[in-house]
């Protein structure tokens, strides 16, 4: 179809309030434009009973002021409809379709999603989910940070979670997954049911896991390698309970996270960050307590210097 067609095609079916809302978006873009002019005007002039070029006859003045009456309020739907349309677009700028959730220090979340599945979401998190969710599937983005979904079950809806490089592929299910950008690592556990993980833009196979109860993946942010084990899965989501739980984690982590949980900053020697810990504190423990007793437990000291906390192994007594 040449333009031109395409433009009285428009215009006739604008007239006709008969375009659909992606027409309307096209229709009123063009005539901000400017492109419409013309067409607008031969189609007032057609319902208003005039040909261009025909002249006017005297007896027609009656009409002729009907015409105009025609003319203004045609315009002013044409500029309430251009006020619509930017108003529309300007509030989609403004309070969009997506929904975003942020929880600071110390604070947890729940979150109802439009599906009625639940979400908790950790401190120092963010998650983005729409408010309406597309006629085939259910997304949400765990931005940062760490959440657990209890997924309600629609086998015509799968639901997906992209974190950090991974998606995480669900009918119905509850599992968590830890996303935060100062770890070296992404997990995935499920406490029921079962899940898929993928690895952003991989292709079928290794790129690829499945997950049942009491099973982990862990996924390395730099290497990119995807990797699977049997876990307790209760110790995952233990801080729903207000728990600061470590199960076999690096010293490494364990710092990051106290970093991020307390705004301090922790040194300590590589050989002591590759130290693997169970622990287990409340989460309203004072960093004081904890670092006393993972001192305790790993043969550690720790003091104060530069402004920074550094820990090192404990002097054997001369």
């Amino acid at each position: 179809m040449e333009e031109k067609q395409f433009l009285e095609e428009l215009v006739k079916r604008y007239v006709a309030n008969a375009l659909s809302r992606e027409e309307l978006d096209i229709f009123f873009r063009l005539m901000a434009e400017g492109k419409l002019d013309d067409e607008l005007n031969r189609q007032l002039d057609k319902e208003s009973g005039v040909e261009r070029g025909q002249i006017r006859p005297l007896y027609s003045r009656p009409w002729a002021a009907f015409s105009r009456t025609f003319r203004i309020a045609a315009s002013v739907l044409v500029v309430m409809g251009i006020a619509f349309y930017f108003w529309r677009h300007n509030a989609a700028a403004l309070f969009g379709n997506t929904v975003s959730v942020v929880t600071g220090k110390g604070e947890r979340k729940e979150i109802k999603l439009p599906d009625g599945s639940t979400v908790w979401l950790n401190e120092s998190s963010k998650m983005e989910y729409p408010r309406h969710f597309a006629e085939h599937q259910r997304k949400v983005v765990l931005v940062d940070g760490e959440a657990y979904f209890d997924i309600k079950r629609d086998e015509s809806k799968p639901f997906f979670v992209a974190a950090s490089g991974t998606t995480t592929r669900v009918l119905g299910t509850a599992f968590n997954i830890r996303s935060y950008h100062f770890l070296k690592s992404i997990l995935v556990t499920v406490t029921r049911g079962k899940v898929e993980v993928e690895r952003a833009g991989g292709t079928a196979g290794a790129e690829r896991k499945i997950l049942l109860p009491n099973e982990q993946v862990a996924y390395d942010v730099k290497t990119r390698e995807i990797t699977k084990v049997n876990v307790n899965s209760a110790n995952a989501v233990a801080w729903k309970d207000g728990r600061l739980l470590f199960d076999n984690e690096s010293f490494a982590n364990v710092i990051a996270i106290l970093e991020n949980k307390f705004d301090v900053k922790i040194r300590a020697e590589e050989s002591i960050r590759e130290y693997h810990m169970s622990a287990e504190f409340a989460s309203t423990d004072s960093l004081p307590r904890i670092l006393d007793l993972l001192s305790l437990a790993n043969n550690l000291e720790y003091h104060l210097e530069d402004n920074q906390i550094v820990l090192s192994k404990k002097r054997r007594p001369i």
